[in-house]
């Protein structure tokens, strides 16, 4: 198992709202935390810094959920996984 957290730089319209991107995004199997920062708004869109955490996530999920919420994946900023052991793994 692997702990991993993202930090994703996305634009998305003014609607859905950040809540909604944030409770959506925490529906993703294995997800355990979200944070929702807007960097910069406009008249139509919105930057967004996404800090999302959890067991075994896969950022192809990640993106198809941003994509079902019209917002766009304009990078992965950081990237940091943790290998998790388990109480049968020997070190």
């Amino acid at each position: 198992m692997l702990k991993i957290k993202y930090n994703l730089d996305v634009l998305k319209p003014h609607h859905p709202s950040s809540d909604i991107v944030a409770r959506s995004l925490l529906e993703i199997k294995g997800t355990s935390f979200v944070r929702v920062s807007v960097d910069e708004l406009d008249q139509r869109t919105a930057s967004l810094h996404i800090e999302i955490e959890g067991i075994d996530l896969d950022l192809d999920v990640i993106s198809k959920t941003l994509e079902e919420l019209n917002c766009a994946l304009h990078s992965v900023d950081e990237v940091v996984a943790e290998k998790l052991v388990d109480s049968d793994d020997s070190i």
